[in-house]
């Protein structure tokens, strides 16, 4: 007798290159919890030397303002694909699986245009600072490249990011990619996590007996006693 086992669904692996976006998308993440943590740190040292050890420097304060610019901007990525960022999608949502992913990409393309003006523009304000040399106004005197460099950065992250979810999108529509699988389609407003912690709650609880089975139960009991004495 010959067992017929069922077939095994092919895990879903997403295309080449959203793969590698999100490996950048991901790097970039852990790079703004460095930074973060890092500003964290300078702000307490700041903190100790100047009030307990009355020795305030001209770095500190500076270079934590830096340090937040790179966590805001570069991990700006991150929170894309992580779908972090707010999104006013209600009207959206109510739409159909495909007309919705379809509104989905023209507002990815309408943002990659803003996102792109953003870099053009951060991109020849690094690109002076860099050829002239420009120092802060400061006594720390940080070289201004450095520090103008993080926008464009982390709006290539941003552009390369919207891409591979335009790419992925596309490719859902053209039936090579489930639907469910896009990650347009999935956890893109806050009515989508309330839904989704909704159906796990009543996965964990859907064997517990119902709430008044414990008082019918000892009701019935307290019954039965009475008719027998």
């Amino acid at each position: 007798m010959s067992a017929t086992s069922a077939p095994v669904e092919e895990e879903y692996r997403p295309p080449r290159i959203v793969r590698w976006v999100g490996w950048l998308s991901e790097a970039s993440g852990w790079l703004s919890a460095i930074a973060l943590v890092a500003a964290t740190l300078i702000t307490t040292h700041a903190v100790v030397t100047r009030y307990f050890f009355k020795a305030p420097t001209i770095w500190q304060t500076e270079s934590t303002i830096y340090l937040m610019m790179l966590v805001t901007f570069v991990g700006a990525a991150y929170g894309l694909k992580h779908h972090a960022h707010v999104g006013v999608d209600l009207a959206i949502n109510a739409l159909p699986q495909r007309p919705q992913l379809i509104m989905r990409i023209i507002n990815a393309l309408l943002c990659i245009g803003v996102v792109l003006v953003v870099f053009w523009t951060s991109f020849n304000n690094w690109q002076e600072a860099y050829l002239f040399n420009y120092k802060s106004a400061t006594a720390f005197r940080f070289p201004l490249w450095i520090a103008y460099a993080i926008l464009p950065m982390g709006m290539l992250l941003v552009a390369l990011q919207f891409i591979a979810m335009i790419i992925e999108a596309v490719l859902g529509l053209m039936g090579k990619i489930p639907l469910s699988k896009v990650s347009m389609m999935s956890g893109t407003s806050e009515l989508a996590q309330v839904m989704a912690d909704l159906e796990l709650e009543a996965a964990l609880h859907e064997h517990d007996p119902p709430p008044h089975a414990g008082r019918r139960s000892t009701t019935d009991g307290s019954e039965n006693q009475g008719e027998r004495s």
